[in-house]
């Protein structure tokens, strides 16, 4: 097969999407030897999303149209053409919720990560939500086929988006076990101090700085809290680049009476996270809505002690090898920062069910599973036009 692939919407390969993108392209390098790749990106994103990461041959598309609106709008009209011109069988799209072309001229398979719209009032000015709500929905319908990574998301594609459950196809992410695993105890800690200056023992939050979908506003009142009862010595650490109102959750930290123990480290380099999560006495998702959380799995294949949100595809990917909470009880969150973080004991049996949890899932499973479907698409197109030139 002649396969297509656009990095539209993978945030040039600096989140979970991206990370998605990546490692699904590095499995197709390996396990895609009787097809044909071809990945459309920006010369810029080389680095996290292009050939020197994934294997695959690129096509770059102008640094013009790398910004959002722009990007958009390259998706409806120059990608049509590139995708007649190359004659691609199939084009896989694997940041759908956020890029779909309304017309391809070939099979086309998307994953949908999430609609956290439906669920987070106020995730994005009045334009994008308009565009999320009403024009993606449409737009999935268009896929030939939809992947997404949790029973969650599917349902939500079912009931919101009217996609046909026979058009969608639930394959889990997973973590890079040759990147993810633990490290060190004690090497962790000092690399944590010495690259990043964090001598006290920390709590983490890996996402992006955004609000309010990803909580950080809730979670640093808890923290506040749990310091103000307790008096641990412990930091809250945030990884991850600013986006969507992270202005506010910055002045929400600068408000904290425990500020200076609250860190913001920016996006920093996926060969640092190992280490981070290895040092970290506890990870934290809080978030209100995620399509898969992918950190998770990342932090449980480090052996960290892991504590997430109980809403959304969280519980599945958890399962009950993370302690859950409710992202909406500042009190409760507090309360259980309290209780891990004064329990090394069960942080420990949590860092073991965690890293045989993450066991559970594989890229090379994804990968594999991926292909199929691609493939299960590209056929049954073929076989439709074979069935109506046949009549």
């Amino acid at each position: 097969m002649n396969i297509g692939i656009t990095t539209g919407g993978a945030d040039g390969g600096r989140s979970g999407i991206g990370s998605y993108a990546v490692n699904v392209m590095r499995q197709f390098a390996v396990l895609g030897s009787d097809h044909r790749f071809e990945v459309f990106g920006h010369r810029s994103e080389e680095a996290q999303l292009g050939r020197a990461a994934t294997g695959l041959p690129g096509r770059i598309v102008h640094e013009g149209w790398r910004r959002p609106v722009l990007n958009v709008a390259w998706h409806q009209t120059m990608l049509p053409l590139a995708v007649r011109s190359r004659r691609y069988d199939v084009l896989f799209l694997p940041a759908a919720n956020r890029r779909i072309p309304v017309h391809c001229g070939c099979p086309t398979v998307g994953t949908v990560h999430d609609l956290s719209s439906l669920h987070v009032a106020g995730k994005y000015d009045p334009a994008r939500e308009l565009y999320i709500r009403r024009v993606l929905p449409a737009l999935y319908r268009r896929l030939t086929h939809i992947i997404t990574p949790s029973e969650s998301t599917r349902r939500d594609l079912i009931d919101h988006a009217l996609v046909p459950a026979d058009r969608i196809t639930v394959i889990p992410l997973a973590a890079d076990h040759d990147l993810y695993y633990p490290r060190g105890r004690a090497a962790s800690r000092q690399f944590a101090a010495d690259r990043y200056g964090l001598h006290a023992p920390f709590v983490l939050y890996t996402a992006r700085i955004e609000h309010p979908g990803k909580n950080h506003v809730r979670l640093i009142e808890a923290f506040d809290e749990m310091k103000q009862r307790t008096g641990l010595p412990h930091d809250l650490v945030f990884v991850g680049p600013e986006r969507e109102r992270a202005a506010e959750v910055r002045a929400a930290a600068r408000r904290a009476r425990f500020a200076a123990h609250i860190k913001f480290l920016g996006f920093v380099p996926t060969a640092d996270l190992p280490l981070l999560y290895s040092a970290a006495d506890l990870v934290t998702l809080p978030s209100l809505y995620e399509g898969f959380g992918l950190p998770v799995l990342e932090a449980m294949a480090c052996g960290a002690a892991v504590a997430c949100s109980n809403l959304s595809s969280l519980p599945e990917v958890a399962g009950r090898a993370a302690a859950q909470f409710d992202p909406c009880d500042v009190r409760g969150m507090a309360r259980l920062l309290d209780t891990l973080l004064n329990d090394e004991t069960r942080r420990a049996e949590l860092g073991a069910l965690g890293r045989n949890q993450a066991r559970r899932f594989s890229w090379d499973a994804v990968g594999r599973r991926t292909l199929e479907v691609l493939e299960a698409a590209a056929a049954r197109t073929t076989r439709n036009t074979t069935n109506r030139q046949n009549r």
